[in-house]
């Protein structure tokens, strides 16, 4: 088992190692998650939609 001062001074040499992003990188990302999100939205809107649609006229409801 490790000491808590170990332990504090292996979490700040692997906070070292990490490479943050650019702001360009994270807009970059942001807007690509915001555009698939809206795909995937708006895929399973017009998929839900057309079964809906032939369930109605299938029941005749």
């Amino acid at each position: 088992m490790i000491s808590p001062a170990e332990f504090v001074s292996q979490i700040r040499r692997e906070f070292r190692k990490v490479t943050w992003p650019s702001q360009a990188e994270t807009v970059g990302m942001t807007v690509a998650v915001v555009l698939l999100m809206l795909g995937t939205m708006i895929y399973f809107f017009v998929t839900d939609s057309v079964i809906y649609f032939c369930l109605r006229k299938i029941l005749g409801v």
